[in-house]
């Protein structure tokens, strides 16, 4: 029983130790903002990765269907008796692939990195105000 709660606290303290230091290293903020910060970075994370990795999967999906319709356009060439595009038939689809995983993979390796980023500091944004009538 023990080491189960050793393993979830530590496991607490694992996740929790990388957003505390972006959080902590924000500059010259008062002991409060960096509490604040950390716990809306705590909570706010997940949505971030989330938002992250959608936009790895569309950008595969578009690189995909890229592969896709030059394959068959070149389908289109060759049967037509443009015979000279069969090299580019053959190797596209294999360098295509080969360009679209890659990037996906770093896309994916990039995700937590990119989520920790405050997205409000990043562009400017600061969040509407509502007026009291």
């Amino acid at each position: 029983m023990r080491n189960k709660i050793f393993v979830l606290l530590l496991a607490a303290l694992v996740i929790s130790a990388p957003i505390a230091s972006s959080s902590l290293a924000a500059g010259k903020e008062s002991f409060g903002t960096k509490v604040k910060n950390f716990w809306k970075n705590l909570i706010g994370y997940p949505a971030r990765v989330t938002e992250e990795s959608a936009s790895v999967v569309a950008d595969t999906t578009k690189r995909s269907a890229d592969v896709v319709s030059k394959s068959v356009k070149r389908v289109g060439e060759v049967t037509t008796g443009d015979v000279a595009k069969t090299k580019e038939l053959i190797t596209e689809p294999i360098i295509g692939t080969t360009q679209t995983v890659v990037k996906a993979g770093l896309g994916e390796v990039k995700v937590p990195s990119e989520a920790l980023k405050d997205k409000n500091k990043e562009t400017g944004n600061i969040p509407a105000q509502t007026e009291e009538k």
